[in-house]
């Protein structure tokens, strides 16, 4: 019975051979849903007002917006939470693209949403999350740095400012968890963290 029971809380690493796809086209990030990938990677250009705005609140070490939302009511929340400067409305409006693309992905109008300024590694050891999925975008500074394994030192990368990366965490089913951290090093970053509810 408590076997049972255990296998039903925790979801067992699988050694699955895992797969990170990266594409300048957005309909890579549908590619988590398969079994093999555990990182889909959206490589993005972002606006130079968008960026300069990110960097303008990474600078702000007490900016952090932390709630969960309805989709369409995120618009509206983020016009109150974003300082009003050049490049917040387009900022705005990606946080709301990736939302809804991260809602329509896993099927749900819910999503727990988290922009914070960061000048210390939030998560300076590869670990897994103890999530379905997770969306992380960077807006500002260095960006997430993963690897295909907790100790495979061969097959590591860093993602790109502007990127758009979902990642499998522990709770996925049958599936190989990305392994991932915070970049090293104390330079301002603004992270964006999306979680489906």
């Amino acid at each position: 019975m408590t076997t049972h029971f255990s296998k039903m809380m925790f979801t067992e690493f699988q050694p699955l051979e895992a797969q990170i796809r990266q594409s300048a086209a957005a309909d890579v990030l549908s590619d988590i849903l398969l079994p093999e990938v555990n990182l889909a990677v959206w490589q993005r250009q972002l606006d130079a007002e968008l960026l300069w705005c990110a960097a303008q609140l990474a600078a702000r070490p007490a900016f952090a917006l932390q709630r969960q939302s309805h989709v369409d009511e995120l618009p509206v929340l983020l016009q109150y939470a974003v300082p009003e400067m050049p490049g917040s409305d387009a900022l705005c409006r990606d946080i709301v693209l990736q939302a809804q693309m991260l809602a329509c992905l896993m099927d749900t109008e819910h999503i727990g949403v988290r922009l914070k300024a960061l000048r210390s590694a939030m998560c300076p050891r590869f670990h897994t999350d103890h999530v379905a999925l997770r969306m992380l975008v960077t807006y500002a500074g260095p960006a997430t740095e993963w690897r295909a394994g907790p100790d495979n030192d061969d097959d590591t990368g860093a993602l790109n400012v502007g990127d758009s990366a979902v990642l499998k965490g522990s709770a996925w089913p049958a599936a190989a968890a990305v392994w991932h951290r915070s970049p090293p090093g104390i330079a301002p970053r603004l992270l964006l963290t999306l979680d489906p509810l």
